[in-house]
């Protein structure tokens, strides 16, 4: 095991960055320097005992926690503000931070970050630094604080508070200059002194240009001893030396994380005589995007060995800041179950953000989802199904303390022999029983030492895969087709040193339901199919929009739908284990359509029908009504069926110039009898913007005074390309389109 020499210990606690636990003969710190002399062996021996600081281990039992963007950018409806807003925009005038914290704890969050100051420099306290704030707004007569609202709801329902602050201030005059760094340390002081204890401090990274166009120089060892001073039990995240980004927003980690990363910051000597002086904390410098941080070719180059775990951030809606036009955008149930399982199910920490709504709600539509989700999550692990289990060690140690694994205590673990580098362990299951979850994590107190496993199912007299990883850490979520069987067995083929693993379990998923196709557009009528992944399961369902309920129809057969309808459905067994409501939209299209070029397939709006099928897209590219052409044209013909008077012609189209969506630069409707030979009849040119502008509808109309016609030809060109202006200058231009309207 790695010893480690008093005069090293001091001169790592003198950083003020890390914890010592003592366990028989190993010291476990969260950061280790690697020595030249060093060899293979001793580095991957340093590497497995690398342990979280107590501080870094409480914020990762935390496993899923909630952030709250909030502020002027909700009332301009922006994600970045330019900090020139006037804080008379600011009046939630039903703000209910008792709101916030319920929806959150119900939902499974232990901790919520609220975004105090965002880039725009507006504060949701009465900062006695800026004018910029709460305190000049009309909401409760410039006398709220929305800090200590939350805080005071966060203490009396249970919840954990963090504070998000922006280093990056659009409005606070000083930035760009040395006295920034004061006015932003008075600002952090006030937050953590003035709301009782601060769990999490987020800081980004962001560092744009001031109202005097200059760039900051952010002092952040200062920051960060502000911090240790004020709530020394805090992590910093994730521009702090407690918490790293994942790399990416999408809510998804990676499928090998590993907590024990190169830290490679500075020399060790420097960091020990800087530490002197309080200013020796620090953030290992890695490339967050990496898919490889801290594998054996990654460790054994190193300078330094960090504890650095990850944390996955990812909104529930598009955007940060609540946007009215994506109250149906909002991620589904089973969305968010599969970034649970992405995220926190690989090592990592989910931090979802619910922003409230311009009432200072969270708002009803995320609720139900937050729901549906939590309830997923309860049914699948509610119940272990080896609870009466019996495990026998068939390699790598004693069976002392192995029932240890089976209790999903985090805090209790069965270790494996020294240098016990292959584990198999049987698990006799007492009875047949049917899973498809499967749930493992290590005693991370000291270290995280799993570099490849499987998991194994005695199947027809043989043992059969049925899931291989790399790294577990804290928690590994696994996921496979169900499995029947009394028996299976853990196998640890690959660990830096003896592994320490503290929980295993089997549990079995609700059952889910398949609407078959999707959602769509038909003329005439569509069949559509109903199914359960499991055969004993039972569908429910309803046609009008309505939630799906004990008393609605029992699903026995194909549906036969002949007008436009919103089809709901779940699966359950028993009335108990209950699927997600899945939900498809079907719509009846008055006419044929005709595309002579191809659609995205990113963009389908529902296919060929859905640009005549009376649904109109909104101000958001992303609400599955708008069709989108990357770097085509639009060129429809539309089949009316038989010779009709034709009054007007409409199509709608979205200029979005920041999501590099262009309207058309001409626009020509055609009519004919045959289909073959068509007569113009409206012509449209449209000028391509010269700047950024805002996200608008435009409409092209063409009054047609009653001719006569069976085909019309609706031709609206691309710009093509980008226009030099832009960012994505040469690059292929969108054209969105939605809806053809024919009167």
């Amino acid at each position: 095991m790695l010893r480690f020499s008093v005069e090293k210990l001091l001169i790592l606690a003198l950083l003020g960055v890390i914890a010592c636990v003592q366990t028989n003969e190993a010291s476990y710190s969260n950061l280790v320097d690697i020595e030249p002399h060093d060899s293979e062996e001793v580095i991957i021996e340093k590497a497995a005992n690398v342990a979280p600081s107590a501080r870094q281990l409480a914020w990762q039992k935390l496993e899923l926690t909630g952030f709250l963007h909030f502020g002027v950018n909700t009332f301009t409806d922006m994600e970045w503000g330019h900090g020139d807003e006037d804080p008379a925009i600011f009046n939630p005038t039903e703000l209910d931070a008792r709101q916030w914290v319920k929806v959150c704890k119900e939902a499974g969050m232990k901790l919520l970050i609220i975004t105090a100051k965002h880039h725009d420099g507006f504060c949701l306290w009465p900062s006695k630094y800026t004018e910029h704030s709460v305190k000049n707004s009309p909401w409760k007569d410039g006398k709220g604080d929305v800090v200590q609202e939350l805080a005071e709801a966060c203490r009396e329902m249970g919840m954990k508070l963090g504070v998000y602050l922006s280093p990056w201030d659009r409005h606070e005059q000083t930035y760009g200059t040395d006295a920034y760094n004061d006015y932003f340390v008075n600002q952090l002081t006030e937050l953590l002194t003035n709301y009782g204890k601060i769990d999490e401090v987020w800081f980004d990274g962001a560092n744009g240009e001031g109202p005097n166009g200059k760039k900051q120089v952010y002092d952040w060892e200062r920051f960060y001893s502000t911090v240790r001073k004020l709530q020394p039990e805090a992590v910093i995240a994730v521009a702090g030396p407690d918490v790293r980004w994942v790399g990416t927003e999408s809510g998804y980690g990676r499928s090998t994380e590993w907590s024990v990363v190169p830290a490679n910051n500075k020399d060790q000597d420097e960091i020990a005589a800087r530490s002197q002086q309080e200013a020796g904390i620090f953030r290992p410098q890695i490339d967050a995007m990496a898919e490889d941080l801290g594998s054996r070719d990654k460790i054994l180059s190193a300078k330094q060995l960090a504890w650095y775990p990850s944390e996955v951030d990812v909104s529930i809606r598009p955007g940060w800041f609540y946007h009215k036009s994506q109250d149906n955008q909002v991620k589904t149930p089973e969305k968010l179950l599969d970034i649970y399982y992405s995220s926190v199910g690989k090592n990592s920490l989910l931090l979802l953000n619910i922003p409230p709504d311009k009432r200072g709600l969270i708002h009803e539509n995320d609720v139900a989802t937050l729901k549906g989700w939590r309830s997923a999550i309860n049914a699948t692990f509610e119940k272990n199904l080896l609870e009466d289990a019996t495990v026998s060690v068939i390699e790598g140690g004693s069976a002392a303390n192995i029932g240890n694994i089976l209790d999903l205590n985090d805090e209790s673990y069965w270790l494996a022999d020294d240098n016990a580098e292959r584990v198999i362990l049987e698990i006799d299951l007492d009875k047949t029983m049917t899973f498809d979850r499967a749930l493992l994590q290590e005693q991370i107190t000291i270290g995280q030492r799993v570099e490849k496993f499987s998991l194994e199912a005695w199947l027809d007299g043989a043992w059969n895969e049925i899931a291989r990883e790399t790294t577990i850490g804290y928690k590994r979520l696994l996921r496979f087709d169900p499995v029947t069987t009394d028996k299976i067995r853990l196998i640890i083929h690959s660990a830096r040193t003896n592994p320490a693993i503290s929980s295993l379990g089997l549990f079995k998923s609700p059952p889910s339901v398949s609407i078959e196709p999707a959602g769509g557009v038909f003329i005439d009528d569509m069949t559509v199919i109903l199914s359960s992944d499991d055969p004993a399961a039972k569908i429910r369902y309803t046609l009008d929009g309505s939630e799906p309920n004990e008393q609605s129809a029992i699903y026995e057969g194909p549906i036969v739908i002949n007008k436009a309808v919103t089809l709901k459905a779940y699966a359950y067994i028993d009335n108990q284990r209950q699927s997600f409501v899945k939900r498809a939209s079907f719509n009846q299209s008055k006419y044929g359509i005709t595309l002579k070029n191809s659609f995205s397939e990113k963009y389908t709006a529902g296919g060929n029908l859905a640009l005549t099928d009376g649904l109109t897209g909104s101000n958001s590219y992303g609400d599955d009504h708008w069709q989108g052409y990357e770097g085509d044209d639009l060129d429809a013909i539309i089949d009316l069926g038989s010779t009709r008077k034709i009054n007007a012609i409409s199509v709608n189209f979205l200029q979005d110039t920041k999501g590099w969506i262009f309207g058309p630069n001409q626009v020509i409707f055609s009519i004919s009898e045959d289909g073959k030979s068509f007569t113009e009849i409206f012509r449209s040119e449209h000028e391509i913007p010269v700047e950024d502008q805002m996200v608008s509808i435009q409409t092209a109309l063409a009054k047609t005074d009653g001719q006569s016609a069976r085909y019309i030809q609706v031709l609206a060109r691309n710009i093509g390309v980008c226009p030099a202006w832009h960012p994505g200058d040469g690059s292929k231009a969108w054209l969105f389109v939605d809806e053809i309207t024919i009167k």
